[in-house]
């Protein structure tokens, strides 16, 4: 792990020379490869037993649709997830294993794709998965969930999207109403990217990465966050969850550090349905 560098006014301190070494994830975390083939074989297995409805598109784009895990029980809660992969790789189908636990609880969800940098820049993305919670909101009757009950949760570069849909900001108004938000090892204060390798594809100034972070807004209205991190996070990812619990005070109820996992082994704890980890986020959504 590297060290912690600080906070300032709940935004996050990283000499430059650090950036690297606290962003680049997979130089960090070497085994990503490994653990990334095991994400996809527990999730085509799971395709294969649970058969949800695939590649539904919510727009126009290529990369504007979703998966649909859906659950017996009518007006059950919906829980939409956004995968990671630091905004410019990663699909659905590399993470439907999050599903499990979930739909074991009586949870709808939905693994959504997004457009991915450099074919897009990340002020679309956040737009593409406003349009999608909305398009689910519309289409709740379809999917037979209960509409007042949606659940946002999102991995690393999906943890910043998910905040950013819950901000207290004018282009969140219009929002269907979102119950709680989990980010796991999310990004929340994005300048620390920007000397970083990460930044190649996604092109940020120091005025678009100060733009597009969820601590540098206002704390949702009604949204209850969670933040969840892996033990062995790097120091910066550590005090990414420590910025927006700064910021955002209240709004942030819980936090929850995963032992013995790091960035990306963290997924396979809230993917599993006998962690109590993810009985603790099922319970919640259920509640």
């Amino acid at each position: 792990m590297s060290s912690f560098n600080g906070l300032s006014n709940g935004r996050v301190k990283c000499p430059t020379e650090l950036s690297e070494k606290g962003y680049a994830l997979r130089a960090a975390f070497p085994d990503f490869p490994e653990v990334a083939k095991g994400w996809q074989d527990k999730t085509a297995a799971l395709i294969a037993r649970l058969n949800p409805e695939r590649d539904i598109s919510y727009g126009d784009e290529a990369l504007q649709n979703l998966d649909f895990y859906r659950v017996e029980k009518p007006n059950a809660p919906l829980l939409v997830f956004v995968h990671g992969g630091y905004w410019q790789s990663g699909d659905k189908s590399d993470v439907g294993l999050i599903a499990e636990p979930y739909v074991a609880a009586g949870i709808n969800v939905a693994v959504i794709n997004y457009s991915l940098a450099p074919q897009a820049r990340i002020e679309d993305m956040v737009v593409e998965v406003r349009r999608c919670i909305k398009w689910l909101h519309a289409n709740a009757a379809r999917f037979g969930f209960d509409a007042g009950r949606i659940s946002i949760m999102g991995h690393s570069a999906g943890g910043h999207l998910v905040s950013e849909m819950v901000a207290n900001v004018p282009e969140n108004q219009g929002m269907p109403d979102i119950k709680y938000c989990f980010a796991i090892s999310g990004v929340f204060d994005l300048p620390p990217l920007v000397p970083s390798s990460v930044n190649k594809a996604l092109s940020l100034d120091q005025a678009r990465a100060e733009a597009l972070s969820p601590a540098a807004k206002k704390a949702p209205v009604s949204a209850r966050v969670h933040t969840i991190i892996g033990e062995h996070e790097t120091g910066q990812f550590h005090l990414q969850s420590a910025a927006i619990a700064q910021q955002w005070g209240a709004a942030v109820t819980d936090h929850h550090v995963v032992p013995d996992t790091h960035h990306f082994t963290v997924l396979d704890v809230l993917a599993d349905p006998s962690s109590p980890y993810s009985r603790v986020i099922a319970d919640t959504i259920n509640a």
